[in-house]
């Protein structure tokens, strides 16, 4: 009685029009029958609670407690006033979890409910029958959102009787008896079952299923208490009613783990290149703490505007903004930025991107107005213009070219041509694209970042050229290079570096973001001392310490050259102690000296002490440096390749993984959507490098 699997990406929003949200036990545990014997329910009973009417971890998808006598062995008067003649009826715009739990038994092929003053000789007249209640709910309340979970034996019988009740209950109604319907169920199985996965999924473990969707699959949650009802009464079988989409998610089923997207607010079409939320809210109001109180803010403090994510690289950043205005057009419509790893070019661009949506500017004004006018682009509410502003931003991480020109075609509106094959497919995306453009008053400003971890960058760079030569189109490429203009490349085809080949291939300008007049070193001493002191939890927070954080933050950007990923990973390890560092310490200093590696290597002594531990971080992590595209998803997935890269089948499961995450490790990674699952990746590709290359060199000492 499953419904079958379907393409939940053309579902709309499961709670879009929830206006209330229910949870009901209705469970019996002493009955006055020695025919009966008691049943520890409260314990069961609690679990859901926890899950469903826990506000601080589900906000608006919270339940609340409905009928609260229901749960203490009721009569059928409590239970008739409840469903049969509500006061406050449920509407199809509501939702509820019903929970009934107690003994059960067939008669007359009927499941009863037994209450606690039933008689088992005379079950009909004393007991309830368990299909009358959903009649109540579906014909006298008319709920269209609803998991009711029946564990009580023989539950597996109302079946029969659900169908001769109605055969079109809605189909968003999930119903859970605890056997199949000639079998009989062991006492509490389904109850405690039903415990175990709330538990599982209330948890760390829970992460598995993602943390993108505000509730969980049905099938997610059938087949996780289906593990713990076969551990629980091997052979017992689950049979749920239910005629919706498995693959989708249900109103009744809240992910506690679910993480609104990690972006400020912007429109779609610049939203791949938006700044971080959590970074840029955690900062923006920093507050420096005086001797003694933790809580206050002293008057002495350092200004709070402006914070470091809108300060350094003031050069390039009016560059960039040039650039986008068309400053340079007549030496060439396409720019490339380039620079090393950890330079900050996406950095620079993502602030020039986030800077030009206007939903952006509408939810941080007084923020956006503290940033110096000629560090600040256009905010474009309209295809086009002048300004300095960006109208779409792509990132190039694992994409092929069809996907890059496609995405650049929906933000401006072109027509999607039909779907084809190959080469014919591409260049029929094109074709839109250029007839589209050439519609347009004004030039369109296009960022696409990340082109080196693309799967096939210089196709794209191939793809993009006959774009080039129109004039309603700037590009702004942002591409990895060797540091230093004459550094050493041997590629076997001797044709130079990427970042050369695209400059070559487009005819573009190029800005080398880790050269001057882009490059001030001063910049990576100020973005490592805004690190120290403004990280909530931060010991260098007090005046007392500032003098310390200038120090440190001197002596970062002294050793790690022209990379903040160094100087980020080394100023946020040392925010984490619990006491100021001293800038002197030859074995700190020595971390430094071996870029990425030594901080990472430093970073993960401290977290897994342990040498054993340790190895195992950096397998979990060695599997997540191996995904391609967007990132590796959890599920089966992650455990496989850890167990892959360990060479060790079975060493690594979900708990491990969860673990991970608890650790303080957990901020190398990020997570990203692919295919409606959430996917993890390390924050930036010199540490994919690092963790696949050189992992032994990450186990040891500092």
């Amino acid at each position: 009685m499953v419904g079958a699997t379907a393409d939940v990406g053309a579902a709309l929003s499961v709670d879009a029009a929830i206006a209330r949200r229910y949870f009901v036990a209705i469970a019996t545990g002493e009955y006055d029958d020695p025919a009966y014997s008691s049943l520890p329910v409260s314990d069961e009973v609690a679990q859901l609670r926890a899950w469903v009417l826990n506000a601080e971890r589900l906000g608006d998808r919270v339940f609340t407690l409905a009928f609260p006598e229901l749960a203490g062995g009721p009569d059928e008067e409590k239970i008739r006033a409840a469903f049969r003649k509500p006061q406050d009826p449920w509407t199809e715009r509501d939702a509820a979890v019903v929970f009934v739990t107690g003994h059960g038994q067939v008669v007359d092929d009927t499941h009863w409910l037994v209450l606690h003053d039933s008689e088992a000789a005379e079950l009909p007249g004393t007991a309830f029958r368990t299909a009358q209640l959903i009649s109540w709910l579906n014909h006298h309340n008319g709920i269209r959102h609803l998991l009711l979970i029946i564990d009580a034996c023989f539950a597996g019988a109302i079946a029969k009787d659900t169908i001769r009740i109605d055969h079109s209950l809605p189909r968003e109604w999930l119903i859970l008896p605890s056997a199949t319907k000639n079998g009989e169920a062991t006492a509490l199985a389904l109850t405690t079952a039903i415990g175990q996965a709330v538990e599982k999924l209330r948890g760390d473990e829970g992460r598995r299923y993602g943390t993108n969707r505000r509730y969980f699959w049905v099938s997610e949650f059938i087949d996780t208490v289906r593990h713990f009802l076969d551990k629980q009464s091997p052979g017992q079988e689950l049979d749920p009613i239910y005629r919706g989409v498995l693959n989708a998610e249900h109103v009744c089923l809240p992910n506690p783990h679910y993480q609104p997207p990690d972006t400020v607010p912007t429109r779609p079409a610049r939203r791949e290149l938006a700044l971080p939320r959590q970074g840029l809210e955690r900062y923006w109001a920093p507050r420096a703490v005086g001797v003694g109180d933790s809580h206050g803010i002293n008057a002495d403090s350092r200004p709070v505007a402006p914070l470091w994510l809108f300060t350094g690289r003031a050069a390039l950043m009016r560059e960039l903004i040039a650039t986008a205005r068309g400053d340079h057009d007549g030496d060439s419509r396409v720019t490339v930025v380039t620079g090393g790893a950890g330079c900050g070019k996406s950095a620079v661009l993502a602030r020039l991107v986030t800077l030009s949506d206007p939903d952006f500017a509408a939810a941080y004004p007084g923020e956006v107005k503290a940033i110096p006018a000629d560090l600040k682009p256009e905010v474009k509410t309209v295809l086009g213009g002048t300004g300095g502003g960006v109208d779409v931003a792509v990132v190039a991480t694992g994409k092929y070219p069809h996907e890059i020109i496609g995405q650049l075609g929906d933000a401006i509106g072109a027509a999607r041509p039909e779907a084809g094959r190959g080469d014919a497919d591409l260049k029929a995306r094109v074709a839109a694209l250029t007839t589209t453009l050439a519609t347009l008053a004004t030039p369109v400003t296009a960022v696409i970042d990340a082109l080196d971890e693309a799967e096939d960058p210089l196709g794209i760079a191939r793809a993009l050229a006959p774009l080039t030569q129109l004039t309603k189109l700037r590009l702004l490429i942002g591409v990895r290079s060797p540091y230093g203009r004459d550094a050493p490349l041997a590629p076997a085809d001797q044709q130079g570096s990427l970042a050369d080949q695209v400059e070559k291939l487009l005819s573009a300008r190029r800005l080398r973001a880790d050269e001057a007049p882009w490059w001030h070193q001063d910049d990576v001493r100020g973005y490592a001392d805004s690190i120290l002191l403004y990280t909530p939890g931060s010991p260098y927070q007090y005046l007392a310490h500032h003098e310390r954080a200038d120090e440190l933050a001197t002596a970062i950007a002294g050793r790690v050259g022209r990379t903040f990923l160094v100087a980020r990973l080394a100023a946020t390890a040392l925010t984490q102690r619990s006491e100021p560092a001293d800038p002197a310490d030859p074995e700190w200093l020595g971390t430094l000296d071996e870029d990425v590696v030594g901080v990472f290597r430093a970073d993960l002594n401290r977290a897994f002490p342990e040498p054993d531990a340790r190895l195992r971080a950096v397998e979990l992590l060695r599997a997540v440096a191996f995904a391609y595209g967007k990132g590796l998803p959890w599920g089966e997935i992650w455990p496989a390749v850890a167990n892959a890269v360990a060479d060790r089948q079975g060493k690594f499961g979900d708990r491990d993984i969860a673990s991970l995450l608890a650790s303080p490790i957990s901020a190398y990674l990020v997570t990203d959507v692919d295919d409606d699952t959430t996917v993890y990746r390390l924050f930036h590709d010199a540490l994919r490098g690092a963790l696949r290359t050189r992992w032994r060199d990450l186990l040891g000492a500092p």
